[in-house]
């Protein structure tokens, strides 16, 4: 799976998508040099008053979870890509061989049934998962939950998991997650 920046941008987003990973390795991750630098520029007006440790923190732990990040690729002639920005992602997923396009903007990349992988947002994805595998959403939630109420404890205030990937563009999974919360013994496959 190639991942695009608007995923990237997203704290929400690329910590479920990593976890989930992590749980059982049912996907390859992929990524460019160019993508995280779209990234890191989402992240600097996010933060502007951070410092230079906030690209080096995030550069780390993005190398440490994505199995390929490309630095060099193909060009190509665009397919009726709608936004001539994302050109470099459909060249590079295409170059990869990807079988899926993870974005927020299904619509940039042109008529789906023109491109050489399917696209999908992670909402899609996520609940993807969760028709496939929903022992791992289970552990990742568990994980994700000792994880923000360790945060609550020490006094920040934090959205809820639900909450946070609704606002993140995630309402279906939100949903599956916040089932997860309520019957977090459930059964196990």
């Amino acid at each position: 799976m190639f991942v695009d920046s608007n995923v990237l941008g997203s704290r929400t987003l690329y910590d479920w998508l990593f976890i989930l990973r992590s749980q059982a390795e049912m996907y390859t991750l992929a990524t460019t040099a160019d993508v995280l630098d779209e990234t890191h520029r989402v992240w600097r007006r996010k933060h502007p008053t951070a410092g230079g440790d906030m690209r080096k923190r995030h550069d780390a732990h993005f190398r440490a979870n994505f199995d390929d990040i490309l630095d060099d690729w193909a060009g190509g002639e665009a397919l009726n890509i709608k936004d001539p920005d994302d050109q470099h992602v459909h060249n590079a997923a295409t170059h990869w061989h990807a079988d899926i396009l993870l974005t927020m903007n299904i619509g940039d990349f042109g008529d789906p049934d023109e491109l050489p992988y399917d696209l999908y947002t992670p909402d899609e994805f996520f609940c993807l998962v969760e028709g496939s595998a929903p022992f791992m959403v289970r552990e990742a939630t568990k994980f994700q939950n000792k994880y923000w109420q360790g945060r609550r404890d020490r006094g920040d205030t934090v959205k809820s998991l639900p909450d946070a990937l609704k606002a993140a563009g995630c309402p279906k999974f939100a949903a599956i997650v916040a089932e997860h919360l309520r019957v977090p013994a459930g059964p196990t496959a």
